[in-house]
């Protein structure tokens, strides 16, 4: 069988990474007399991180992070009052799991919005699904949907996500609207 009938069948499958470097597995795999059992091993497990990697990049785009910064990136010598036990114990998400809610709080500049990006992009890693929003744009979102009358898609919308990371919730006046739609949620 030729390799570009291969390539082109590999292809079919949706394995797009496997037939773009299938002359370089088969040339590793001659060179390190590699068992069938191990070649086939190589290959679904690149195959596999390919496909994990790309998941994981969609769900990224999908919870809209305004930026991203890791929890690794976190100065905490420049925040000491914020305790790297209590950090690292909100990275495992096992809130998620539990159903329940973490809340930072402090004055402007002190690294919020970082570490929610950061517990979200820890969150992402582990499967989960992540929408970052600010107050202000749930606003208008609340107030769109209330004019055209789609409240309940909203809402349901904003219920698909596991983790929904509300952002500057201070710097903003709930409206009647928005406030019911929030404590729904």
């Amino acid at each position: 069988m030729h390799s570009s009938i291969l390539e082109e069948r590999l292809k079919a499958l949706g394995w797009q990474q496997t037939a773009q470097q299938l002359d370089e597995l088969v040339e590793s795999a001659s060179a390190n007399t590699l068992s069938y059992f191990d070649f086939l091993d190589t290959l679904v497990k690149q195959e596999w991180e390919h496909r994990e990697s790309e998941a994981l990049a969609k769900r990224i785009r999908k919870a809209k992070f305004p930026y991203t910064k890791t929890i690794h990136e976190f100065d905490f010598s420049f925040q000491p009052s914020i305790s790297e036990q209590r950090v690292k114990e909100t990275c495992t998400c096992r809130f998620i799991a539990n159903g329940e809610n973490r809340i930072i709080l402090g004055p402007p500049g002190v690294g919020k919005t970082h570490l929610a990006i950061g517990f979200g992009l820890e969150a992402l890693a582990k499967g989960y699904n992540v929408l970052f929003i600010t107050a202000n744009e749930l606003g208008e979102q609340c107030q769109k949907a209330s004019q055209k009358g789609t409240l309940s898609y909203l809402m349901k919308r904003l219920c698909k996500p596991d983790l929904i990371i509300l952002d500057e919730v201070g710097y903003f006046d709930f409206d009647e609207v928005t406030a019911n739609l929030f404590f729904r949620f």
